[in-house]
């Protein structure tokens, strides 16, 4: 059995679950049965309806060290073979305590330190190979990096494409503590440039906004609100530019061949949104905490892409090299393999 320990709340990024999740899936789909550990009873509909198996822990989930003991009892209790521990929580010394119970895969995205592990993934696509390489040289430690291992659910590692029509995707994680869709949305209504724009925005399941957005919705024809979608894939394979925050979701997008313009909320987005940005594979925006008029140009710079079909072209082949939505799949093959 392949265990799982992450945290989804309004101070944790839901891309961490999301992730987890297309593991979970590609894992199920070779047969494996899967098992999720969570500090609290927060997100778990999205388990419930994918019929997950979890186990709430009723845990600080801000202190992982308090939870080792009990996590070790129900490693063992559950014959857990692999646990995937995916939190910034997660301490050098909790890694190393499960480790001697069950192989841990963790999800380093930082890649700053060496941790007492079978297996790390650090998937981001300017990793170092050679610096983690001699990191763990003499560790016995499985190092499983580069783009292709970057973990998307499975309606992203088809290349069907549809349509594009003259619509802009919205999406801005989670939570969306600085309302940027809705500041975004301000900037582009009443502008000629944009009559005729569709504007599709997927409202996370814990947004403080919703409300200001119905509102706004509702004096706006061309404002279409979505929440808890299932489909994600089909709009990104529909709409012709997308807006986008930090994550998991970039990828997802890449995977899409949806030319985007991103920027950046938290410290763990920023050099993955820049280096994007640097590599031509996206637009970058900036950081919202320190650029008051972000919105502006996500708005100039989302119009652009609209409206220029060279350039337009040009990213979306970008992000297609980049992303072929099949990480999961490699992943599970590892940990099943192994």
């Amino acid at each position: 059995m392949i265990g799982f320990r992450v945290d989804a709340n309004e101070e944790i990024a839901t891309g961490h679950l999301m992730r987890c999740i297309a593991m979970a899936c590609a894992c199920e789909k070779r047969g494996e049965d899967v098992l999720f550990f969570l500090a609290e009873k927060k997100e778990v509909g999205r388990l419930d309806a994918l019929g997950f198996s979890y186990i709430v822990l009723g845990t600080d989930w801000r202190d992982m060290e308090g939870e080792a003991e009990r996590m070790r009892t129900l490693l063992r209790e559950y014959s857990i073979d692999w646990l995937v521990v995916d939190s910034y929580q997660a301490t050098k010394r909790y890694l190393s305590f499960l480790n001697q119970s069950a192989k841990v895969l963790y999800v380093d995205d930082y890649g700053r330190e060496q941790y007492d592990v079978s297996a790390v993934l650090h998937y981001n696509p300017w990793a170092d190979e050679e610096v983690f390489s001699e990191r763990y040289r003499e560790s016995g430690t499985a190092l499983l990096l580069g783009g292709k291992y970057i973990p998307l659910r499975e309606e992203f590692s088809y290349g069907t494409e549809l349509p594009r029509e003259r619509q802009v995707l919205i999406t801005t994680g989670g939570t969306d503590v600085y309302n940027v869709a809705g500041r975004v949305l301000l900037e582009c209504l009443g502008m000629p440039q944009w009559e005729e724009v569709v504007f599709h925005v997927i409202v996370g399941s814990m947004n403080s906004h919703w409300e200001a957005l119905q509102e706004l919705a509702e004096r706006h024809a061309c404002i279409h609100l979505h929440k808890n979608v299932a489909n994600m894939s089909d709009y990104m394979r529909t709409c012709r530019v997308a807006v986008s925050a930090g994550g998991t979701t970039l990828y997802e997008l890449c995977a899409c061949g949806i030319p985007t313009v991103c920027f950046s909320f938290a410290d763990n987005q920023k050099m993955g949104t820049e280096a994007l940005g640097k590599q031509g594979v996206m637009v970058y925006a900036g950081d919202v905490r320190t650029d008051e008029r972000i919105c502006e140009k996500i708005g100039r710079e989302a119009l652009d892409l609209l409206t220029h079909q060279r350039e337009w072209e040009a990213y979306s082949a970008k992000m297609r090299r980049l992303v072929d939505g099949k990480g999961a799949e490699r992943i599970a093959a590892y940990l099943l393999r192994m």
